[in-house]
C-alpha cells in the first residue's frame, strides 16, 4: 500500500492529509523560528556595527543577546524535530514508508501535501530560509572583521613592543618568528 500510495502522489492523483492540528503546529513552529531568526540577525548587525564603531562594551553586548537567541532558537529547533517525527509517524501509519533511514525534509513533505498545504509549507520555509541565509552572510563578515581587528592590534602591539613573536591576541604556542627585534618607534618620540 506504501509504494501505490507513493506512485499516485508522484503522478499528482493522491496526497496525503496530515492531522490539521500537526500540520498547523509545524507551521507555527517554523514561524517562531522565523522570527527568532531575524531577531537574531538584528543582533548580528547590532555586533557587526559595534565592531566597525571599535566599541567593546556593544560588542560584549550584542554577543550576549546572540548567545541567548541562539538558546532559544535551539529550543524551537528541537520541538520542530519531534514536530516531523510525529509526521513522520503520521505517514507511516497512512503507509509511507521512510526512505532508507533518511529524515523527513519540509520539500519532501511538501511533495505529498494537497496543493494549499504544500504552497503554505514551502513559503514559510522559504521565509526561514532566506533569513537564516542572510544571517549566515552577516556572521561571516563579522568573522572576517574581528580577524582584522586581532590582527591590527597584534600589529600595533608588536610596534609597540618590538616583540613580533607571540602576542596577546594570538595562537597560543605558536610563533610566527624566532628571535627579539628592538622596537620600530625610537623610545624618544
Amino acid at each position: 500500500m506504501g509504494q501505490e500510495a507513493r506512485e499516485r502522489v508522484g503522478t499528482g492523483e493522491a496526497a496525503v492529509s496530515l492531522s490539521p492540528d500537526l500540520f498547523q503546529e509545524l507551521l507555527d513552529l517554523l514561524a517562531s523560528e522565523t522570527e527568532v531568526v531575524t531577531v537574531l540577525l538584528g543582533a548580528a548587525e547590532k555586533a557587526q556595527k559595534a565592531i566597525i564603531e571599535d566599541d567593546p562594551a556593544a560588542i560584549e553586548a550584542a554577543a550576549a543577546e546572540e548567545a541567548d537567541l541562539f538558546r532559544e532558537l535551539e529550543e524551537w529547533e528541537s520541538r520542530r524535530l519531534r514536530c516531523m517525527e510525529g509526521i513522520e509517524k503520521e505517514l507511516a501509519d497512512a503507509g509511507f514508508a521512510k526512505e532508507d533511514d533518511v529524515p523527513l525534509t519540509l520539500k519532501k513533505l511538501a511533495g505529498l501535501l494537497p496543493e494549499g498545504d504544500r504552497a503554505r509549507l514551502l513559503e514559510q520555509g522559504s521565509k526561514l530560509r532566506d533569513v537564516a541565509f542572510r544571517l549566515q552572510e552577516v556572521n561571516l563578515l563579522n568573522a572576517v572583521l574581528l580577524r582584522h581587528s586581532v590582527t591590527l592590534n597584534n600589529y600595533c602591539l608588536s610596534l609597540l613592543t618590538g616583540d613580533t613573536g607571540q602576542t596577546i591576541y594570538g595562537e597560543p604556542g605558536k610563533r610566527d618568528r624566532s628571535g627579539y627585534q628592538h622596537g620600530r618607534l625610537d623610545a624618544r618620540a
